[in-house]
């Protein structure tokens, strides 16, 4: 692939080969510009585009997962398209490698990853005991299997073996132990880590 620059001409004109699709819950359009950024597009949120405050929101949500997880370096921008209303568009520097999903389970039981997921699996639990609150470590689309983190789209194994959070922007409702809901929530997904790391300690 040809090095592009970031003008606005060339901004949306290729696909991702899968990095970022599968764990794009919240976007509907997923580009690689340049090799090394990833650009996502905001979903409509019903007949309107994302409004402006859904993007500083997940704004917060990338920088406050950033005191537990690695996330990729990312810029929150409001953009015209031609003939079109404003989208929230975010560009992410590009990861190599695959979604947690994706793994082999017998990948799961060696160094480095084995270390990179009791990591994580702890900062998860020290993020919930001291915010109340998960950023979204399953990504979408919506399928069975959504409370088991073995099963994520959001978490992100490189080539190095470590793990990185691609979309931490959560759906208060489900990610928050403030109701009912989350409190369930975010228990079943902090349960199904730990039963994880559990299968095979050997």
């Amino acid at each position: 692939m040809e090095k592009q620059s970031l003008g606005l001409g060339g901004l949306l004109g290729l696909r991702a080969e899968g990095q970022f699709v599968l764990g794009a819950g919240f976007f509907n359009e997923v580009h690689v510009v340049a090799e090394d950024v990833v650009v996502k597009v905001a979903k409509p949120y019903g007949p309107l585009q994302q409004p402006l405050s859904w993007l500083r929101r997940n704004r917060r949500e990338h920088e406050h997962s950033t005191r537990y997880l690695r996330v990729p370096a990312t810029y929150h921008v409001r953009m015209n398209r031609r003939g079109d209303r404003p989208v929230s568009v975010l560009l992410q520097a590009r990861l190599s490698g695959r979604l947690l999903s994706q793994a082999p389970d017998e990948d799961l039981y060696l160094p480095p990853l084995r270390m990179e997921l009791v990591q994580t699996v702890r900062a998860l639990e020290r993020c919930r005991r001291q915010s109340g609150w998960l950023p979204d470590v399953i990504g979408g689309p919506p399928r069975w299997g959504m409370h088991d983190l073995r099963r994520s789209n959001n978490l992100f194994v490189t080539d190095d073996g470590e793990i990185w959070l691609i979309d931490p922007g959560a759906l208060f409702l489900w990610f928050s132990r403030r109701n009912p809901v989350g409190m369930l929530y975010t228990s079943l997904l902090l349960w199904s880590g730990r039963r994880m790391l559990r299968k095979r300690s050997d």
